[in-house]
């Protein structure tokens, strides 16, 4: 290589006990002219993996700052330039086009583009820029106990206009959930932000920080707090404020504090109106309060972010904000206002941009199950969307067509195009139960029990949780059939489901007119697994076997009613529900779904009673609030409809003002029923209860 042609690119990252990300992330780094690591008392291999790779490898004690570790790295820096990685991170873009990048560079240092995976679905990334590269000056060091940065010591030498962006691009794998649990990353990250508050009271880069890790942990007040705190206290040109009211809104929104949103964001958008995130989260916001007009506007606002002529600020963003999730959003709008093919198309629109996006797949198929298209055309459809190459796309289009209750789509599909995989397996088993394939089910339920069908792409057995519930969908066949599972299959079956199953199935196939089990009191283990059996047997559309479970465990009466009202059966449910409430029994879901079943038929006073006793037991439901609120309009609506039927009937005429209040009252409830007050149901579950009357 020629040292004087091109400038000499270090790495350099932290490990501890980093053996098993270490080999992926020096693999993606070949090629650097010096690569050191520095090793804060790893107790695996980390070291050893780091020399085969050809790292130096600095050992130093772990001192509980970043930064420190960071300065210690670059004082054994000879390169020209260095590059910053972590072990959980992997290198995407080559050297060799960083070294092509640099060779005339008159920048002090680059920011890199870091995508964050943040679960399994392809969608769960965020990402978000970093200074990451730098020229090796003595006086670029690294500062903050955690979250260390190189920024202010390059900014305070040569400002801002120093800093470039760049097309490098790192995977960082360390925020997915089963790596932040191992490496107890929150408790680390809360222990080292609390110590620097305590040296540095007004770091309010920090607080924000303090804010992000109480979120992770699940603690949204806390979080809310503090990000209200750095708020108020961050320059307006601080770079992570935008990602507080990003942050903020999101909490707020979790929280149902919608006006707080709009208040907010009715300032900041001003100043970050190229920031899709806030748009969505707006749109989210007018959507929640039944303003489907406004919301749409605002997604609209999200995805002409991207094509904006002017280059947009580098945001903490969320995949998809300017372009699949706010078209899906407007596709959900497009459906609650009855249009359906406006609503495929904004699916379709989604899908473009990411075609395994399952909200906007499972969007387009019931928008075309609306239209009455078969869904035998719909698969057809779903496979030309996503192809079936991909084991994710044979998951999405069958988990969309099992959300439609397309049980008979599934079971058509061909078995060399869509084979038995972990992912869909219980949806396309579920299918052939419901279709009637028992035998089908049976044999190839005997195999997998047995291990003798091993499934791709390991070709392994199943996991405890699959095969569990391969146990549950077996005896939930065997029931339904009036059949007794064979004892040495019950046998075979786990030990934790082992004595439930023995005591339903017993109860099942007793003569007597007593319930058993009831008088024997059911331990609660028992009780939770009758009640996961109902739910089975109501989904796979065995409501007989549904009234005999209940009928020997008369406690879980309440459960078959409500499984019974979200599956769509809402005469089978309604009894169910006015007998508990003449037994004084109705309590929790059973209130609040007997309610809208009084709604919907328009006895607004007797839903209204139930609702009250709902909010009794739930005050701070939103959704049973904003029931009871609709019935009182509509109550409120009927007087004064019969207030001007009564002037009319005596000759007068009625007065303006009555007839702009009920006006009003039709804008206002027209207005609330968008909201999410009510149970949503597929079209066939729909269909199910069309002929229903109270």
């Amino acid at each position: 290589m020629n040292q004087t042609a091109k400038p000499a690119l270090g790495v350099q990252l932290i490990v501890q006990n980093e053996a098993e990300w270490l080999p992926r992330c020096l693999a993606s780094l070949q090629g650097a002219d010096e690569i050191i690591v520095v090793d804060t008392g790893s107790a695996d291999l980390s070291a050893d993996i780091a020399r085969t790779y050809g790292a130096t490898v600095v050992e130093v004690p772990w001192s509980n700052d970043f930064s420190a570790a960071r300065n210690t790295g670059l004082s054994f820096a000879a390169s020209d330039w260095i590059l910053v990685i972590d072990a959980d991170e992997q290198l995407l873009t080559s050297i060799a086009s960083i070294r092509e990048m640099l060779q005339d560079s008159t920048a002090e240092a680059y920011t890199v583009r870091i995508e964050n995976l943040l679960g399994s679905r392809p969608e769960d990334r965020l990402y978000h820029s970093s200074v990451r590269l730098f020229r090796k000056r003595p006086g670029y060091l690294f500062s903050g106990r955690i979250h260390e940065a190189v920024d202010s010591s390059i900014l305070r030498a040569h400002g801002a206009g120093a800093i470039a962006t760049s097309p490098i691009e790192i995977l960082h794998y360390g925020y997915l959930p089963s790596i932040m649990s191992a490496k107890n990353k929150i408790s680390r990250n809360e222990h080292l932000l609390r110590l620097t508050l305590e040296e540095t009271p007004d770091d309010v880069f920090t607080r924000y920080n303090l804010a992000v890790t109480c979120c992770q942990d699940g603690r949204l007040k806390e979080a809310g707090e503090l990000l209200r705190q750095t708020l108020t206290l961050a320059p307006l040109q601080a770079s992570y404020r935008p990602s507080v009211i990003r942050d903020l809104c999101k909490i707020e929104l979790a929280a149902g504090h919608v006006k707080a949103i709009d208040s907010l964001l009715i300032r900041e958008l001003t100043r970050y109106g190229d920031y899709p995130d806030l748009h969505y989260i707006q749109g989210q916001s007018w959507e929640s309060q039944g303003l489907y007009e406004r919301a749409f506007q605002s997604y609209q606002h999200a995805i002409n972010t991207g094509a904006a002529p002017a280059p947009r600020r580098a945001y903490v963003t969320e995949q998809g904000m300017d372009s699949f999730r706010p078209l899906h959003r407007m596709g959900v709008i497009s459906q609650q206002l009855g249009k359906q093919k406006e609503a495929a198309q904004l699916f379709h629109r989604a899908l473009q941009s990411h075609s395994l996006y399952l909200p906007a797949l499972e969007g387009i198929a019931s928008a075309f199950q609306e239209l009455e298209v078969p869904d035998t055309d719909i698969a057809t459809l779903l496979l030309q969307l996503t192809g079936t190459a991909q084991s994710a796309a044979r998951t999405a289009i069958i988990g969309t067509l099992f959300e439609l209750d397309a049980y008979q789509a599934i079971a058509e599909l061909p078995s060399e195009i869509f084979p038995l995989e972990e992912g869909s397996l219980l949806p396309i088993l579920s299918s052939w139960i419901i279709t009637g394939k028992y035998h089908a089910f049976r044999k190839t339920a005997a195999k997998l029990r047995a291990n003798s069908l091993q499934l791709p792409p390991g070709g392994g057995g199943l996991n405890a949780e699959t095969m569990r519930q391969l146990w549950l969908l077996e005896a939930v066949l065997t029931w339904e059939l009036g059949e007794k599972l064979p004892e040495e299959l019950w046998l075979q079956s786990p030990a934790e489901l082992r004595s439930g199953l023995l005591e339903i199935g017993t109860e099942l196939s007793s003569d007597s007119a007593v319930p058993q089990t009831e008088l024997a009191n059911t331990g609660d283990s028992t009780s939770l697994l009758i009640t996961e059996v109902i739910r089975l047997a109501v989904k796979h559309q065995f409501l007989a076997l549904g009234q005999r479970l209940v009928e020997r465990f008369p406690a879980h009466t309440s459960i078959l009613a409500e499984v019974l009202y979200e599956e769509g059966w809402r005469a089978e449910a309604g009894e169910l529900f006015i007998g508990l409430a003449g037994r004084k029994e109705a309590s929790g879901l059973t209130l609040r779904y007997l309610a809208e079943m009084l709604a919907d038929n328009g006895h607004y006073a007797e839903a209204a009673s139930w609702y009250r006793l709902a909010l009794e037991e739930s005050p701070a439901d939103a959704e049973v609030s904003a029931g009871l609120a609709l019935c009182y309009l509509h109550l409120a609506d009927q007087s004064l409809g019969e207030a001007i039927e009564h002037l009319k009937g005596e000759g007068q005429q009625a007065h303006g003002p009555l007839q702009e209040d009920r006006a009003a009252l039709a804008h206002s409830i027209g207005v609330l029923h968008r909201t999410p007050w009510h149970t949503k149901w597929n079209y066939k579950q729909r269909q199910r209860g069309a002929e229903l009357s109270l």
